[in-house]
C-alpha cells in the first residue's frame, strides 16, 4: 500500500485489539472483511502485542492492516518488528504517535526514520494542535485522536494533510459493552492537556482525572460488573458529556448519521473500542455501511 494508495481503505474501519485469543480474533477480522477493508490494531500495554495480531489478520484474511497507534517512544522496537512485514507493503498502514507523555520531536524523527527506511505509509496520531500541525505536514496522513464533529472541526484548522482519518470509541447501544465505552471516553479525554484547555472543559476534566479509570479498566478486564465500585459510579455521573463529546453511540440510525457527518469533514472514520466486542458487531456493522451507502447515493 503506497501512501497515494491511503483513500483505498474505503469510508469505514474498525479497531479490533489484542486481548482475545488467538482464535477469537481471527474470527473477528474475517467477520470483519465481509464489510470493511481495513481493520486498526491498537498498542497497549494491556493487549496483546500490535504486531503479534497484524500477522493473524494478514495471514488470514484480504484485510490492510492499520497500526493505530504505536508509540512513537518504542520507534527501535518498532522498526525492527516492521521488517517482518516487509512484502505486504501494499496492506500494512503504520500510525505513529507521541502516546504516553511521548516527545512531540522524537514522534518526528520517528516518522521521518520509518518513512526513509520502509514503503509503508506513515500516518501520524494527534489530538492537540501542536501534534496535529507539526505531523501532519511531515507523515502520508493524519489520524485524528477525535470523534465529535466539533472536535474535528477543531483539529482540521490545524491539519496538512490529503488523508485525514476520525479516529474513536463507537457503541451501538444498548450494549453489555456499556462500561467499556464509557472507559474509553474517559481515557481519550486525558490523552492532550492543551486540547481540553482549548475546548473549556478543564473543570470537567480536573474532576475525570481524579478517578482510577486504569484500576477500574483492570477490573473490567478480569469480567466484573463495575457499578460495584464507586470509582466507576463517580465516571457515570460524566456519562452524558463523554458519550457526546468522545464516542459515537446511539441505535443504528443515530451512529450512522454521526458517522456520515463525519465523513463530510474527513475521509475515514474508525469505529474504535469497544464495537468490535459484540458477538454480532458484523451485523451492526453491515447495517451501518447499508445505511451510509443510502445516505451517499441520495
Amino acid at each position: 500500500m503506497t501512501s497515494e494508495s491511503l483513500l483505498r481503505t474505503g469510508r469505514i474501519g474498525i479497531n479490533i485489539n489484542g486481548d482475545f485469543e488467538d482464535e477469537i480474533l481471527v474470527e473477528k477480522a474475517i467477520k470483519a472483511s465481509k464489510h470493511v477493508d481495513v481493520v486498526w490494531i491498537g498498542d497497549s500495554d494491556f493487549f496483546k502485542e500490535p504486531f503479534h495480531v497484524a500477522r493473524l489478520v494478514i495471514e488470514n484474511t484480504d484485510l490492510a492492516v492499520g497500526f493505530g497507534i504505536l508509540r512513537a517512544k518504542k520507534c527501535r522496537r518498532i522498526m525492527k518488528e516492521l521488517e517482518k512485514f516487509r512484502g505486504y507493503e501494499e496492506r500494512v498502514i503504520v500510525g505513529v504517535a507521541a502516546g504516553d507523555g511521548g516527545n512531540l520531536e522524537n514522534t518526528a524523527k520517528c516518522i521521518q526514520r520509518l518513512k526513509e527506511k520502509f514503503r509503508f505509509p506513515v500516518v501520524a496520531g494527534g489530538t492537540g494542535k501542536r501534534a496535529i500541525s507539526k505531523l501532519s505536514k511531515i507523515s502520508d496522513g493524519i489520524l485524528l485522536n477525535h470523534i465529535s464533529p466539533k472536535h474535528v472541526d477543531f483539529a482540521l484548522r490545524y491539519a496538512d494533510s490529503d488523508f485525514v482519518a476520525a479516529y474513536g470509541p463507537c457503541l451501538v447501544l444498548p450494549s453489555q459493552f456499556e462500561q467499556d465505552l464509557l472507559l474509553a471516553t474517559a481515557m481519550i479525554m486525558g490523552s492532550s492537556r492543551s486540547f481540553i484547555e482549548e475546548m473549556g472543559y478543564t473543570e470537567i476534566f480536573d474532576r475525570i482525572r481524579k478517578i482510577d479509570i486504569l484500576s477500574l479498566i483492570g477490573e473490567r478486564q478480569k469480567g466484573k460488573d463495575l457499578n460495584a465500585f464507586e470509582e466507576f459510579r463517580k465516571l457515570q455521573a460524566h456519562r452524558e458529556f463523554l458519550f457526546e463529546k468522545f464516542s459515537v453511540a446511539g441505535d443504528i440510525d443515530e451512529v450512522s448519521n454521526k458517522i456520515f457527518f463525519l465523513l463530510e469533514k474527513c475521509h475515514h472514520v474508525i469505529l474504535s473500542d469497544p464495537f468490535f466486542r459484540e458477538e454480532d458487531f458484523d451485523l451492526k456493522l453491515r447495517k451501518i455501511v447499508e445505511n451510509l451507502k443510502k445516505k451517499f447515493r441520495n
